[in-house]
């Protein structure tokens, strides 16, 4: 399956994390993590700041840039329906 949507693009959706990639409501990708309670689960990784703490975090609107290296892209994402659905 191919996703397709905008944000920064040193977001990184590469599938060589131990977490999971989801889609969020809007079409966006995240990532879910499986960590305790207390560290958060929903994310982000980029290629420049690491991990980013929320998962709308420079997906979808520059609006939700989390620096100035934002810069506007469109990832086309190839993820398996599985992947999704676990």
């Amino acid at each position: 399956m191919e996703i397709k949507f905008t944000g920064c693009k040193h977001l990184d959706f590469a599938p060589n994390y131990t977490a999971k990639r989801q889609m969020m409501g809007n079409g966006c990708l995240f990532w879910m993590r499986k960590v305790e309670p207390s560290l958060p689960a929903m994310v982000q990784f980029c290629k420049l700041r690491g991990r980013l703490n929320y998962p709308e975090a420079c997906v979808c609107s520059q609006k939700n840039a989390q620096c100035n290296d934002y810069e506007e892209y469109l990832h086309v994402i190839n993820v398996t329906k599985e992947e999704l659905e676990s």
